[in-house]
């Protein structure tokens, strides 16, 4: 192999090791986000369980679903202000993953040309020689 075919593939195992960390920071980031999603998920059912019910109908079951209501909501609150929060570092790492997979990609199709190019050369020798 060529000393640019040589640097070229160690660039690319390089790259794809920056890439499998900036996956796995970008997984990380993602089960956050989603864990977040599902729990606001969960709240708004909850406050919409707490909304329909029938409850509500008796002054002591007012004041419990009333009660019950502004717990979830101050929770839903915070659960949204915790996403929101979230957001530019898993944007952040959604971007550096991508750039690193492209740039393993890149590389990598940058060696597969070299190594064609090697070896046309190669051939065209032995057809001039032959």
């Amino acid at each position: 192999m060529s000393d640019i075919g040589e640097s070229i593939a160690r660039l690319a195992d390089l790259a794809r090791l920056k890439s499998d960390l900036e996956m796995r920071r970008f997984a990380a980031y993602r089960a956050h986000v989603e864990a977040a999603r599902a729990r606001i998920t969960t709240l708004t059912e909850e406050l919409q369980a707490l909304y329909d019910s029938e409850a509500a109908h008796s002054l002591s079951g007012a004041r419990l679903a009333n009660a019950l209501a502004g717990d979830r909501s101050r929770a839903l609150g915070r659960a949204e202000v915790e996403l929101e929060q979230m957001m530019p570092g898993y944007q952040a790492a959604r971007g550096a993953a991508l750039r690193e997979f492209g740039r393993v990609q890149a590389l990598e199709d940058l060696h597969a040309r070299e190594t064609d190019a090697r070896r046309l050369k190669v051939q065209r020798k032995q057809s001039d020689g032959a």
